[in-house]
């Protein structure tokens, strides 16, 4: 699915973080019945199911655009065609890789006609690895505190501290991995255009209320 990556957000995106397709197919309808716009193939899913699991999601779900969270740290080139191949509209590549394979990624992501995300985890200077990768052709770049950070420092997470300099940083859009409604809403009023959320909205009997009240926040932060 084509994407229109110069459309203002936020656009929510909700991480996939399970470890078989039918937990995701179930995952995917519920996130899509709570209004999400993309459905991200998380790593956890791409780990265990391979992207493969694609093949079955974008035809159930052929309205939403698909993020394969791959995180990518070499052979790009060939990762990128695969997800494009099978139906996805981004992929995500390792801030912390060389330029040689962000290169690679973006050159092949515009082969196959599928946008290149750079996860800035991990990165020593995020905001001025961002700028570096922009320039390579980076189409969108992520903030994102990873969960092995939050378990280990749960009051640690510089997220929204960093929003603002990476917007004034950047022109590109920017996405921002939250953890709670609060932080996606701030997020928002910082000038991310995508937020992203997984557990603990994505399983449990309060996991489709809590999602669906998520979306509908965040919806109602969109700019004027």
């Amino acid at each position: 699915m084509a994407l229109d990556l110069t459309a203002r957000g936020p656009i929510v995106q909700v991480s996939i973080d399970v470890a078989t397709i039918g937990d995701a197919m179930t995952v995917a309808a519920m996130a899509v019945r709570a209004g999400v716009d993309w459905l991200e193939v998380g790593t956890p899913l791409v780990l265990a199911e391979g992207m493969g699991v694609l093949r079955e999601l974008v035809p159930a779900f052929p309205d939403r655009p698909f993020f394969v969270d791959a995180k990518i740290v070499d052979s790009a080139r060939a990762s990128v065609a695969s997800a494009a191949a099978l139906g996805a509209g981004l992929i995500s590549v390792c801030g912390i890789a060389t330029n040689a394979t962000i290169r690679e990624a973006i050159a092949g992501g515009r082969e196959a006609g599928i946008g290149i995300v750079v996860d800035l985890l991990g990165t020593i200077d995020p905001i001025g690895r961002a700028r570096e990768v922009v320039a390579l052709g980076a189409d969108l770049v992520y903030l994102h505190y990873g969960v092995d950070e939050m378990v280990e420092t749960p009051t640690g997470d510089p997220t929204l501290s960093r929003i603002s300099a990476l917007r004034a940083a950047v022109g590109v859009p920017i996405g921002a991995v939250t953890f709670r409604t609060a932080d996606a809403l701030a997020a928002v009023a910082a000038g991310a255009d995508v937020v992203l959320v997984g557990h603990p909205y994505l399983v449990g009997p309060d996991a489709e209320a809590m999602l669906t009240d998520f979306v509908r926040q965040v919806r109602g932060a969109r700019p004027a």
